[in-house]
């Protein structure tokens, strides 16, 4: 059989691990509930400790099974904070309050006291796995499912003791001399709260690489995606446009004299002005057009399911977004105009971005020979000035 002292002081060095590997990865800092789950590890420690050094004592127990309890709320506590949320200070004290206090009424009732406790943790656990359930991206499915499972697991193994040890002739013997069905349930204890540790890394990592891949495809100034990205994404969208036989339109929006807004102000005021103007693009967009950062003044907007002439419209309005008032940069007013060229998806033959990218390029340039601030478009063989 397991000597039950053995298997938690292994479940606190493994507590001990975990967290000191959480401490060293925290390369972002301690956030995205770190913290907290950091106060679950070392509460844990403690309460393991505690069970170790004297679980059949009632005052111990009550201590043991409270903190227990504590670090299950703080684990509560840290994936709402990966999801942005927050779990409410006063949650940890109900919570101890509700164990503590009918914990201690029941001090003479050993067989009472084990199945309250087990109830009430396997409870705490099933709630923490509801909450894990409604974690969504970066956390992927798998990692999801993992501690979903070690929770629900962490509930039933409760619950299992509680009814065994209550029934039982003497409810404190398991914890001085466990049966094989009280062994098998301390080692998936134990492999539960590696679980969930583990998940919990995972966690980290997901969102880690999510941002990672994120700054790779972005450009860091204006938060448009970047070229790379655009030829990535581009392609696909042609394909299943092609095969849905939908529109799809290109616009190129270039700064007029970009370069005497540098000489005059400075580059860095420059960087500013093209970072108000993204989000001037930005704002005359749905949430399913690509805006990108095409050159070093220039901008593309793909545009899914809009026909050329939707596009012109759209080209038209970002034009009278940017010159409607001058940039606000730093107290100086900054009078900014842009010139668009517009292309479609044609629906004779294959095409191809390249194709789409060239015929909005000659748009932009004829934009800018005929005085530019203004919007022209080309398709079939002919222009359309707006």
């Amino acid at each position: 059989m397991i000597d039950l002292p053995t298997l938690l002081v292994a479940l606190a060095a493994t507590d001990m691990v975990l967290g000191a590997t959480l401490w060293i990865g925290a390369r972002r800092g301690v956030r995205d509930g770190m913290a907290q789950w950091f106060g679950a590890l070392g509460v844990r420690i403690v309460a393991v400790g505690l069970f170790a050094g004297g679980g059949t004592d009632p005052a111990t127990a009550i201590v043991a099974v409270a903190l227990l309890a504590l670090s299950m709320t703080l684990q509560a506590a840290a994936l709402l904070a990966f999801g942005a949320r927050s779990l409410p200070a006063w949650v940890h004290s109900a919570v101890l309050a509700g164990i503590g206090v009918p914990f201690a009424l029941l001090a003479g009732d050993p067989a009472a006291r084990v199945l309250f406790s087990g109830v009430v943790l396997g409870t705490v656990m099933l709630v923490v796995a509801g909450i894990t359930l409604q974690l969504r991206a970066p956390v992927s499915r798998p990692t999801r499912f993992l501690m979903i499972g070690a929770f629900v697991l962490g509930a039933a193994i409760f619950y299992l003791r509680a009814v065994a040890s209550a029934l039982a002739t003497d409810p404190l013997k398991g914890f001085v001399d466990p049966t094989a069905f009280q062994s098998l349930t301390l080692m998936l204890a134990y492999v539960v709260a590696l679980a969930t540790s583990c998940g919990f890394l995972l966690m980290q990592k997901e969102r880690a690489d999510a941002a990672a891949e994120r700054l790779a495809s972005m450009d860091p100034l204006t938060g448009a995606y970047n070229r790379r990205t655009f030829h990535e994404t581009a392609e696909r969208t042609l394909a299943l446009a092609r095969r849905a036989n939908q529109p799809l339109s290109i616009i190129l929006v270039d700064i007029d004299h970009f370069k005497r807004i540098n000489e005059r102000h400075g580059n860095r005021i420059g960087d500013e002005v093209l970072r108000i103007l993204a989000d001037v693009v930005r704002d005359q967009l749905r949430q399913e057009d690509l805006l990108v950062r095409f050159g070093a003044d220039e901008f593309c907007v793909m545009l899914p399911q809009v026909p050329g002439p939707g596009a012109v419209v759209v080209a038209g309005r970002i034009r009278k977004a940017v010159c409607a008032d001058p940039l606000r940069v730093d107290g100086r007013e900054i009078p900014v105009t842009v010139s668009a060229g517009v292309a479609a998806r044609l629906d004779e033959g294959p095409e191809s971005i390249d194709g789409l990218l060239g015929r909005a390029e000659q748009a932009l340039e004829l934009a800018k020979n005929r005085g530019r601030n203004r919007v022209v478009a080309l398709s079939l063989g002919r222009s359309v000035a707006a």
